[in-house]
C-alpha cells in the first residue's frame, strides 16, 4: 500500500475511535473529560491526514485508483463518525444529519455511475468547500464543548447558539455541493440505462 493511501487508513481506523472517546464520559464518568480532549486530537488528526494524503499522492506521483475510492470513504467515514457523536449529544439535528449522509451517498452514486461508463468523477469546488467548512466547524463545535466542560468556554445557551449556527452552515454548504455534484454530473446521470 503505497504511503498516502496508508495515511488516508489512518482516518478510516481512527473513526471508531473517535466514538469511543467522545463517549468515554459514558463508560467511566472520571474520564469524560479527558475523552472529549482525546476526542478532538483525533478530529485534528482526521483533518491533517486529510490535507497530508492528497499532498503525499501529488508529490510523490502515488495517485492509485485504490486512493481514489478510499480517500472519499475515508472522509464520509470519519466525519459522518463525528457528526453521528454531535447528533448523540444534543449538538446537531437528525435533519443536518440527513442532509450530510444524502449528500455523501448521491456523490458515491455518481461515482459509480460515472465508473461504469469508465469515466471518473473530478473533484469539485463545492466538494473542497465543504471539507473545509464541515472541517472547521467540527473543530470549532469540540473545542467550544471542551471549553464549557473546563468551566471556561460559553454558557450552555450560548454554546448551543454557536453549534446550532456552525452546523447550519455546515448543512447549507453540504446540500449546496450535493446540487452541484449532480448538475456537475448530470451528462453521466443521464445517460444510465432504467
Amino acid at each position: 500500500m503505497s504511503p498516502p493511501n496508508q495515511v488516508t487508513m489512518i482516518r478510516l481506523l481512527l473513526s471508531p475511535v473517535f466514538i469511543l472517546f467522545f463517549f468515554l464520559g459514558e463508560l467511566a464518568p472520571s474520564l469524560g473529560f479527558a475523552g472529549r480532549i482525546a476526542a478532538l486530537a483525533v478530529a485534528v488528526l482526521f483533518e491533517v491526514t486529510d490535507l497530508l494524503d492528497g499532498y503525499l499522492a501529488r508529490k510523490m506521483g502515488r495517485v492509485t485508483e485504490l486512493g481514489k475510492y478510499l480517500d472519499p470513504l475515508a472522509d464520509s467515514l470519519s466525519r459522518f463518525s463525528v457528526f453521528l457523536c454531535f447528533l448523540a449529544a444534543g449538538f446537531a439535528g437528525i435533519w443536518m444529519l440527513a442532509v450530510l449522509f444524502y449528500r455523501d451517498s448521491i456523490v458515491s452514486a455518481v461515482r459509480i455511475a460515472a465508473a461504469t461508463r469508465n469515466q471518473s468523477v473530478a473533484a469539485r469546488s463545492s466538494g473542497k468547500l465543504k471539507a473545509i467548512v464541515q472541517g472547521a466547524a467540527i473543530l470549532l463545535v469540540l473545542s467550544l464543548d471542551l471549553a464549557r466542560l473546563a468551566g471556561s468556554g460559553p454558557a450552555s445557551l450560548a454554546f448551543d447558539a454557536a453549534a446550532f449556527w456552525s452546523l447550519t452552515a455546515v448543512t447549507a454548504v453540504t446540500a449546496y455541493s450535493a446540487v452541484d455534484y449532480v448538475a456537475g454530473n448530470w451528462a453521466v446521470i443521464r445517460s444510465l440505462k432504467a
